[in-house]
């Protein structure tokens, strides 16, 4: 009898620790580096969640949260950074760090034209900034 191996058990991971940041004004200019700093991890690990090539522990989660909670002045769930298939518990990002409503810098092209991927979708009503209008409806679709 051969054991049979172990089907992949969790969804994708999206991050949206950038767009996050992107709220923070100290975090403009070498965010990466001040919010890994600030967090007690290394810049390399913070650049390496936000382009979504490193799945982060709950403690590394946990750190980073409080930094981030400490310079934005909200409270961070970890879960709101970093969850599977985009299923984040707060939805749109400027519901999460308290803007009024906004649009990412990279909703516009070079021209300053709203890009096709951002029609539609109101200022303040986004979940990420590669996936405004979220990753997915249900892990099911997924499956």
């Amino acid at each position: 009898m051969q054991n049979q191996p172990t089907k992949q058990v969790f969804g994708p991971s999206v991050s949206r620790l950038a767009d996050v940041m992107a709220h923070s004004q100290r975090l403009a200019f070498r965010g990466t580096t001040r919010l890994a700093f600030a967090a007690g991890v290394s810049p390399a690990a913070v650049s390496r969640i936000i382009s979504g090539k490193l799945n982060p522990s709950a403690a590394m989660l946990n750190r980073i949260a409080t930094a981030l909670e400490k310079d934005l002045g909200v409270p961070i769930d970890p879960r709101d950074l970093v969850a599977e298939y985009g299923q984040f518990p707060i939805r749109y990002v400027c519901d999460l760090v308290g803007c009024p409503g906004c649009l990412p810098d990279n909703a516009y092209d070079e021209f300053g034209d709203l890009k096709s991927t951002f029609a539609n979708v109101k200022p303040g009503e986004w979940v990420t900034s590669k996936y405004p209008k979220g990753f997915g409806s249900r892990k099911e679709d997924h499956a």
